[in-house]
């Protein structure tokens, strides 16, 4: 997967907030940590969506899941 300019410079952005959350030591289930993971799912894993599909977090089964957008 090729990114972008604007999608590296995304993806570096998430690699520092990525050592900011180990440095605070934040739980995995954080609001902060993830709000995180769903960019960085969205960022990275954009080459198994349609157009229309963002990842998001379902608390009920704690996985990151397709839905789609309007």
């Amino acid at each position: 997967m090729t990114l972008t300019p604007e999608e590296e410079s995304q993806k570096a952005e998430l690699k520092a907030e990525l050592l900011s959350m180990v440095q605070q030591k934040l739980a995995v289930d954080h609001p902060i940590v993830l709000d995180w993971l769903e960019r960085a799912a969205n960022l990275l894993g954009k080459d198994q969506l349609e157009s229309n599909e963002r990842w998001v977090h379902n608390p009920v089964t704690d996985e990151l899941e397709k839905r789609k957008v309007q």
